[in-house]
């Protein structure tokens, strides 16, 4: 009885450990699980058909789901207990509270068609339903592999900004150039400073073919694209002008820099701070398990130093019964 009790009780605090460690565990399973399913019913309610057809089953299935959410809440705070405030210490657990918070809003906002501003609510309503799709965004905080990928996004944000930086000079400097001498010629992709951006930027991703072709050949190359052009942009701005050499270089240089040398920092950033995260992962896994083996350790030396106490009173109490008795 003593043993099974025993094992209960191991078996328990095991489970907190776990739990409280964000390792697999049965409740984040059963999680996982519960965040999948609700991905698929929200995915159903995009069928305007089938909701309106069955009304009260999608109402109480996001009913259970909100109940089953709010139950993993309150049980994982209940593991940290006496102190279930520090719940909200992990920035994961703060995220989960969130995304549980947001899947309420539904419940808040009034749809009462006699209330005041009730064409405002409505539409407010339409809106917040939404947010129950971010339950699928739980699946950051419920599988460990994800969290680690989140967590490199989120400590090389300081590095890819500095990029990020170099890049936006780099767009700018060639939209004003591309401005300056392909706006008559294209006035589609270089109508304003803010439409060459957006163009050179899709050049840097590598779809730059067709723009640096127009500038090659000059627009009225292709007859169609020049009507439109004039349709559009009027006659008096659209002169057709091929830019034989200037087009090629102007292209292929700001792709060469932007497109296979900046972006490549962003993956090669992103890369490196993947394998620091694993490495502090990695310690932390080995320095829990070194912990928890020098727990047992000191827990096997004190039930041997309690035994050997056990066994040196035995002896002195044998010690002190009369011969005869033995």
């Amino acid at each position: 009885m003593v043993q099974m009790q025993h094992t209960s009780t191991w078996s328990f605090v095991n489970m907190r450990e776990r739990i409280n460690s964000h390792e697999l565990n049965p409740v984040d399973n059963v999680v996982i699980l519960l965040i999948l399913l609700s991905a698929v019913v929200v995915g159903l309610e995009t069928n305007h058909d089938l909701v309106t057809s069955y009304p009260t089953l999608f109402h109480a299935i996001d009913l259970f789901f909100i109940i089953a959410f709010g139950s993993e809440i309150v049980i994982k705070m209940s593991m940290l207990a006496p102190k279930p405030w520090k719940y909200f210490a992990d920035g994961w657990h703060v995220f989960d509270a969130l995304v549980f918070a947001l899947t309420l809003i539904p419940y808040i906002v009034s749809s009462d068609p006699h209330a005041a501003e009730a064409a405002i609510a409505l539409r407010s309503l339409r809106l917040v339903r939404s947010f129950r799709a971010l339950r699928v965004m739980r699946l950051m905080s419920a599988l460990p592999g994800m969290r680690v990928v989140i967590e490199t996004l989120v400590r090389s944000i300081p590095q890819l900004s500095i990029v990020a930086l170099l890049l936006g000079c780099l767009t700018y400097t060639y939209a004003v150039i591309g401005y300056q001498l392909f706006h008559r010629n294209d006035p589609k992709h270089f109508t304003n400073l803010g439409t060459s951006c957006l163009t050179m930027f899709g050049c840097a991703l590598g779809e730059f073919n067709d723009v640096m072709r127009i500038q090659l050949e000059g627009s009225a190359a292709d007859e169609e694209f020049h009507a439109s052009l004039v349709e559009t942009f009027g006659a008096g701005s659209v002169t057709s002008e091929a830019f034989p050499f200037l087009a090629p270089l102007f292209f292929l240089t700001f792709v060469m820099i932007a497109g296979l040398t900046i972006l490549n920092f962003f993956v090669g950033t992103i890369l490196t701070e993947l394998d620091n995260v694993r490495g502090e992962m990695r310690n932390e896994q080995l320095a829990s398990a070194t912990t928890k083996i020098d727990m047992i350790v000191v827990e096997e030396e004190e039930q041997t130093a309690e035994l050997a106490e056990i066994l040196a009173e035995l002896r002195k109490i044998k010690a002190r019964l009369p011969k005869s008795e033995l």
